[in-house]
């Protein structure tokens, strides 16, 4: 029993000992003997690179062009070298400043470049590059100012409108060669909404566009802003629209109030559009007042629509025709003369001489108590307040006692003269 063990004990031991012989062989082979690679690893589409395009621009050049964009570069090495050949990158960087060297720096240049790789095997090497030099077309860099073009592109809500629409940066200067910046037809800023029904504001890009209508891709016609971060603030004003009635204020009478008389505004409304603070209360534009007693039996006149600050008519009409009348077939007019002539608030002190000797005075009122009105029942009181010394005319106000269905209309005057 003892010597089955000792036996399977050998067995596991010989097994232990040609593994470790193995991986000692393998180590040597790869890591001590570490063959070169049979073939070089190829490494396509490794890209050009640039560098010093800013300094180039101080001197007012920029290229505009390579023969080449991509590059084939074969590397060699050990064996051990192979994985980290295959995962590791590659570049070719081309210093533009070597174009300064050139007595015209203008025009197509021949030049070296530096291929960069994070490999760190000292073993791996570069075996062919499918182009020594790099050739680079340098023209002079030109700059111009274009006007940016705000738009507004999308949808307001029911009941609202798109007003002004600002843009924050009026022109921009824009770089490139010629030939790219004469393809530049026009600049644009579009801010793009839907629905909206309240003021926006965003920055947005600016486009580019050809004679077509069609986006210029900046960065591979070679242009870039000269001046900006290529953004513009847009602000699109978005305006309520409201429609409201036209109103006019009455000053009643004893014989014209609102149960005996007719309003007609023409036009009866007017459609505003503003911010929607200024709109939301309003319901109404007052144009004017009128006095019933000013008038016999039918008022006309024209008034101006005064319209909120900061709103638009969207209407365009600017005067209103109010037209009154008394529409009550029992009121009538009658004309009588009256002398029964009087003043009040003379200063003091003054002498007052009444020169109007007699008034005719409209009156209106029921039918039947205006055939009992006389002159008797009529006084004229002149009001001094503020007249001047000497002969001038003060305006008058008419009584008529005895009736409550009676009174004077229209406007009157008394000549007088203060001493």
């Amino acid at each position: 029993m003892s010597e089955k063990k000792n036996s399977g004990r050998t067995k596991i031991l010989y097994m232990i000992f040609s593994i470790a012989v193995s991986i000692a062989l393998w180590t040597y082979v790869a890591y001590v003997n570490n063959p070169v690679l049979e073939k070089p690893i190829v490494k396509n589409n490794v890209p050009v690179e640039l560098t010093g395009e800013e300094y180039l621009r101080d001197y007012n050049l920029i290229v505009s062009d390579l023969d080449v964009k991509e590059l084939t570069v074969s590397f060699g090495g050990r064996q051990r070298d192979a994985t980290e050949i295959t995962k590791m990158n590659v570049r070719a960087v081309v210093d533009l400043k070597d174009v300064l060297k050139y007595p015209s720096p203008t025009g197509i240049h021949s030049l070296e470049y530096e291929l960069i790789y994070d490999g760190t095997s000292s073993t791996i090497t570069v075996d062919s590059v499918s182009r020594p030099v790099i050739e680079v077309t340098v023209e002079r860099l030109v700059t111009k100012t274009f006007t940016v073009k705000p738009l507004f592109q999308g949808s307001v809500s029911e009941g609202y409108m798109a007003g002004a629409l600002s843009i924050s940066m009026d022109t921009v200067e824009i770089s490139g060669t010629e030939a790219a910046i004469n393809r530049i037809s026009s600049v644009t800023a579009t801010l793009i909404r839907e629905d909206v029904s309240k003021t926006v504001r965003d920055e947005v890009g600016i486009v580019l566009l050809d004679e077509e209508g069609q986006e210029i891709n900046m960065e591979e016609a070679g242009l870039s802003f000269a001046s900006g971060s290529g953004t513009v603030l847009l602000t699109q004003t978005i305006l309520m629209m409201k429609t409201l009635n036209l109103v006019i204020d009455i000053s009643e009478s004893a014989t014209a109030n609102d149960s005996n008389i007719s309003i007609v505004i023409d036009p009866p409304t007017i459609t505003l559009a503003g911010d929607p603070e200024d709109l939301e209360p309003l319901n109404e534009i007052n144009i004017g007042t009128v006095d019933l007693k000013s008038f016999p039996l039918n008022f006309e006149n024209t008034y101006q629509i005064r319209i909120p600050n900061n709103t638009q008519n969207l209407s365009g009409v600017t005067t209103a025709r109010v037209t009154i009348r008394v529409t009550d077939n029992n009121i009538d007019l009658t004309r009588l003369s009256a002398n029964n002539i009087s003043y009040r608030n003379a200063a003091d002190n003054d002498v007052v001489t009444i020169i109007t000797e007699s008034l005719d005075i409209t009156l209106r009122g029921d039918k039947d108590s205006l055939q009992e009105v006389t002159a008797e029942n009529i006084r004229i009181i002149a009001d001094l307040s503020g007249c001047p010394k000497g002969t001038t005319t003060a305006p008058a106000r008419v009584y008529v006692d005895g009736f409550d269905d009676v009174e004077a209309v229209g406007t009157y005057n008394v000549t007088v003269t203060i001493s």
